[in-house]
């Protein structure tokens, strides 16, 4: 009887690893998208010192979002704006202008075939403010616009006057040259990117529905080739095919206000901070299926190394330790599922004075699979026995966006372009947790992917909003050629 029981295990063992074995060898990329005719970027004759003064030029206008503070400076923009005409004639001659809710600028480069559906690149006018405090940590002047040490120093050199001086330059070297596009090419500049967009971006978007217009594509910023994944410790280029929701949570503790010599039971701030607590802990599936994120591995599974692969080829059978390794990392956390973070809290005026009510605020970045009605019912589920407790949404939550096809010629066509000009860094999918102008145009394109052209290692992507940001002239230049190869192969073939 042992030896058949042993027998027995043996076989169990060995079917196990043939089957894990198997689901290993084809946890492969895909077929890679259909190939698609690219020019070679690198015969442009691109003057990248040029394009590096302009974009120190541009990084010179403090177009700090505007918030409706004495500080704010329209004038800026709009200084900014004629900066843009006087820098790029060409174009500007080959295009029709738009100015929509005032700041917002809308070009038309009209094609010669007008049943074919426009191509849409989007950038940003606005930048982050630089605080105060931070100041004395910058190298230069964060609004000098100074060009040192091979980058171009300043606020919004990549965050995002990178990518809108490169737009220009690359419709400008095309203008100048008489080329002219077959099908439309839609350039959308907002103004209020970083504090939501809904006087640019929004207002934009509602345009373009109310023309009908349907784009082939929508490109915006968002994702970048980085030197080192944490999954293949090499480079890779994440085009975002999705991007996070927004939501904040405001929950809200009601208590019996008096004297802290002689408390009650629950106070709101012992109330606020249990709610707080569990809402905190509730249960969000966080996993490789659901989002872009097994798109991405998949992508990525000739570089991942064969222990790493094996365990996300079979994550059936390594739960618990992809869920431990995966837990002890923040990035994968805000990759896998939805994040919660609570931000704000505010309650009490004295130590000894117990307050009537406390407020928290909790932020939420939505996860593809999740929704946010799901989210809000199950916070008030985790509260439901706290009595005094309400929980709510802050102001209109935003959902997740619907994830674009990977399978298609216009991902095709971005992911060919990235090869060529970062041939080290293998192509992938990935998933935006940040929020961009492009969440706003889903009424307009099926598919709307988020990625600028550029190698970013992790010191470049912690100046981002930070201290010391800049853009390396090398960088500026990849994008140039990029956008020229997208605008040639994409609109004037």
């Amino acid at each position: 009887m042992g030896r058949l029981i042993g027998a027995a295990l043996a076989v169990v063992i060995l079917v196990l690893a043939a089957f894990v074995g198997y689901r290993t060898a084809t946890f492969t990329a895909p077929p890679p998208p259909a190939a698609v005719p690219i020019p070679n970027t690198g015969a442009y004759a691109i003057d990248a010192s040029a394009a590096a003064q302009h974009l120190a030029q541009a990084v010179r206008f403090r177009t700090v979002s505007m918030t409706g503070a004495p500080t704010d400076d329209r004038g800026q923009f709009e200084q900014f704006q004629s900066w843009m005409q006087q820098t790029y004639p060409a174009f500007h001659a080959a295009a029709r202008r738009e100015a929509i809710n005032g700041l917002g600028l809308l070009y038309t480069w009209a094609g010669s075939d007008p049943g074919q559906p426009p191509l849409l690149l989007l950038a940003h006018q606005d930048v982050v403010p630089v605080p105060d405090d931070t100041r004395t940590a910058w190298r230069v002047d964060p609004f000098g616009g100074v060009i040192q040490g091979g980058a171009v120093w300043g606020r919004g050199s990549i965050d995002d006057k990178g990518s809108l001086v490169a737009l220009m330059e690359a419709a400008n070297y095309l203008a100048a040259q008489g080329r002219h596009p077959k099908r439309t090419i839609l350039f959308a500049f907002g103004f209020d990117e970083e504090i939501g967009g809904a006087g640019g971006a929004q207002q934009i978007a509602a345009e373009l529905a109310r023309r009908h217009t349907r784009a082939w594509f929508v490109l915006d910023e968002g994702m970048a080739a980085i030197a080192r994944h944490p999954l293949t410790g090499g480079p890779a280029s994440l085009i975002g095919i999705s991007e996070k929701g927004f939501a904040t949570m405001r929950v809200r503790a009601v208590g019996q206000p008096g004297h802290s010599s002689i408390p009650p039971r629950d106070t709101a701030v012992s109330l606020l901070s249990e709610a707080v607590t569990r809402i905190h802990n509730m249960p969000i599936q966080h996993s490789i299926e659901g989002g872009p994120a097994l798109a991405m591995m998949r992508a990525l599974a000739p570089n991942i190394s064969l222990t790493n692969r094996m365990a996300l080829a079979n994550e059936w059978l390594f739960s618990p330790l992809l869920q431990q390794r995966l837990a002890s990392s923040p990035t994968a956390q805000a990759l896998l599922g939805t994040t919660v973070a609570p931000t704000m809290i505010n309650g009490g005026v004295r130590p000894n004075v117990l307050p009537a009510e406390a407020v928290a605020m909790i932020n939420f970045r939505v996860h593809p699979r999740d929704h946010v009605a799901d989210l809000l019912a199950e916070a008030r589920r985790a509260v439901a026995d706290l009595h005094g407790v309400t929980v709510d949404w802050e102001s209109p939550p935003l959902e997740a966006s619907a994830v674009s096809s990977t399978t298609s010629s216009s991902y095709a066509l971005i992911a060919a372009l990235s090869h060529q000009i970062l041939p080290r860094a293998p192509v992938a999918p990935g998933l935006v947790v940040g929020g961009t102008d492009s969440r706003s145009y889903a009424s307009v394109a099926e598919n709307v992917y988020r990625f600028q052209p550029v190698l970013f290692t992790d010191d470049d992507l912690e100046t981002i909003h930070g201290v010391n940001e800049h853009l390396s002239v090398q960088n500026l230049d990849r994008m140039v050629r990029f956008y020229i190869g997208l605008m040639e192969a994409g609109a004037m073939q």
